[in-house]
């Protein structure tokens, strides 16, 4: 569970960073800047979770 959360963010981080630099939609900059702040909390979150719980 811990692994497919942790690539989820991977992903959002990476979508979040295309989005603002897309420089067709003039909104990407705001919704990227804040889907990637939110993904990286998300993988701090993660990154942090212990392996050995059962």
């Amino acid at each position: 569970m811990r692994r497919l959360l942790d690539r989820m963010a991977q992903v959002g981080m990476t979508a979040g960073v295309a989005l603002m630099l897309n420089p067709w939609w003039p909104e990407g900059l705001r919704y990227g800047f804040f889907a990637t702040a939110l993904f990286t909390v998300m993988h701090i979150v993660t990154s942090h979770m212990d392996l050995d719980a059962p």
